[in-house]
């Protein structure tokens, strides 16, 4: 014996609207209309009455009595003119018994050659005291310098420029 279903089988659920179904009828424009119109005023009421609550919370200004602040005349103090430091002479040329700085940085070496041994490099900006030359080696000129702890050597002058003795 054979058996036969009867059950149904369940519509698909459409989420798209048929043609025509999303326009709204009067009746259910007016009734939209309503809403908005009462949601409209209900909020104005509320916003209303929460204004008045905060505004009942501070005091009223009374009227007080002006505050009446002193004046002050400012006298000036005399000051004393600025003084001016002189600034050194910086000589245009070196020369000995003036004073150098090293630019870009340089060999000290024991003599005025390429080849002589170095004493050690100066540094740029270290200031040096001329003791002697120009001395003319390796196709370089060459002037005597004593440092700061009274080591002498020599420099090419290409990387020493004349400046003010140290302070």
């Amino acid at each position: 014996m054979s058996q036969t279903s009867t059950t149904k089988e369940p519509k698909p659920v459409s989420l798209r609207p048929r043609p025509g179904e999303t326009e709204l009828t009067w009746r259910e424009w007016l009734m939209l209309g309503g809403i908005v119109l009462f949601g409209l005023i209900f909020c104005a009421i509320a916003g209303r009455s929460i204004i008045n609550g905060f505004a009942a919370s501070f005091p009223t200004p009374t009227a007080t009595a002006p505050i009446v602040r002193p004046t002050v005349t400012l006298i000036p103090t005399p000051t004393s003119a600025p003084t001016f430091t002189p600034t050194p002479n910086i000589p245009v040329s070196i020369t000995v018994n003036l004073y150098v700085v090293v630019v870009n940085g340089v060999n000290f070496r024991n003599d005025a050659n390429t080849g002589a041994q170095i004493i050690r490099t100066l540094a740029d900006g270290e200031v040096l005291q001329v003791t002697g030359g120009p001395t003319s080696a390796s196709g370089l000129n060459w002037w005597k310098l004593k440092d700061q702890n009274g080591t002498e050597g020599w420099a090419v002058q290409d990387y020493l420029k004349p400046t003010a003795p140290p302070q």
